[in-house]
């Protein structure tokens, strides 16, 4: 029975959402020190802003709705992967004028 429950409490670790902690950048400065954008709460200060994000990669889908938010994005990046400068270019279609 223990067995069981220490099975079932590791197979639900598995399922339990993964959070990555994001950092996007700014052609200018964010006026806010506290932003939404993808249903995440981002702390900015200047042109740098962080967050968590419940996904493994940034994608322009994401940095569009940040850029609709702040404006042209120059970054999107976890610790293992950023944006391209022709996704950026992408995004920034979508870019807050």
């Amino acid at each position: 029975m223990l067995r069981s429950a220490i099975a079932a409490l590791a197979l639900a670790g598995f399922a339990l959402p993964a959070f990555a902690s994001y950092t996007f950048e700014t052609a200018e400065p964010v006026s806010e020190k506290r932003v939404i954008a993808e249903s995440v709460v981002w702390s900015c200060d200047g042109t740098v802003c962080t967050g968590d994000l419940k996904r493994k990669n940034p994608t322009v889908r994401v940095c569009k709705k940040i850029a609709k938010e702040v404006g042209q994005v120059t970054a999107l990046r976890n610790a293992t992967t950023e944006l391209t400068a022709e996704e950026l270019a992408e995004c920034n279609t979508a870019a807050k004028k």
